[in-house]
C-alpha cells in the first residue's frame, strides 16, 4: 500500500504542470489568418535574450517555428506575410517557510468550575528563505503590411531552474500550451 501511495504522489509531482496559468490568447477577429503563409522574425527590443543568453534565445525561436509549422506558416527571408517576435521576463518570488518540531504536555483541569492547570512543553521553529524564479512569455505576431499588432499569446509563471533542460522542458511545455489554447480558441470562435 505504501508503494502505491509513494507511486502516485511521484506522479502526481511529475505531472504537476511546469507554470502557473494558463495562457493568455487575444488576437484580430476581422483579420484573414488564412492568407497566411510566410513569416519573418522580428528582432526584439533591447535588452533581449538573444545578447543575454543566444543558447536560450535560439531553443525559443525553434521552439515557436515548430508550432508556427504545425499551422502551415514557413519562415522566408523575403517579404513575410507576418512578422513574429518575442518577449520574455524573469523575477524571483521569495516565500519564508518555517518548520516547528518539540513536544508537550497538555493541561487538566476540572470541568464545570472553570478552574484548570498549565501545560509544560518545548518547541523549536526554523524560519528559511526558498526563492523560485519565474518568467513570462509573450509571442506576437504583427501583419507585414499594416504594422498592426493581429495575435498574442503569453504564459506566466513558467519556472526557471538553473537546469538548462529542465528550463527548456518547462518553456517547450508552455508554448506548447499556448498553441494548444489557441486551437481550442479559434476553433470555438469557428475561425
Amino acid at each position: 500500500m505504501l508503494k502505491i501511495l509513494m507511486a502516485l504522489a511521484l506522479g502526481t509531482l511529475l505531472a504537476a504542470p511546469v507554470y502557473a496559468q494558463k495562457p493568455q490568447i487575444q488576437w484580430d477577429k476581422a483579420y484573414d489568418f488564412s492568407k497566411v503563409k510566410t513569416f519573418k522574425w522580428q528582432p526584439p527590443s533591447s535588452p533581449s535574450l538573444a545578447e543575454s543568453d543566444p543558447i536560450m534565445h535560439r531553443f525559443i525561436e525553434s521552439a515557436i517555428e515548430k508550432e508556427l509549422a504545425n499551422v502551415g506558416f514557413t519562415e522566408t527571408t523575403g517579404d513575410p506575410d507576418i512578422y513574429v517576435t518575442y518577449h520574455g521576463s524573469t523575477e524571483t518570488e521569495v516565500q519564508l517557510r518555517s518548520t516547528s518540531f518539540g513536544y508537550g504536555v497538555g493541561s487538566y483541569g476540572m470541568g464545570g468550575w472553570g478552574m484548570s492547570g498549565y501545560g509544560l512543553g518545548t518547541s523549536h521553529t526554523t524560519t528559511r528563505e526558498v526563492k523560485t524564479k519565474k518568467g513570462s512569455l509573450v509571442v506576437d505576431i504583427v501583419d507585414s503590411k499594416e504594422k498592426q499588432l493581429v495575435w498574442r499569446g503569453t504564459v506566466d509563471g513558467i519556472l526557471i531552474s538553473d537546469d538548462q533542460e529542465k528550463t527548456e522542458n518547462a518553456l517547450s511545455k508552455a508554448i506548447e500550451a499556448m498553441a494548444k489554447q489557441n486551437r481550442k480558441l479559434r476553433a470555438k470562435a469557428g475561425k
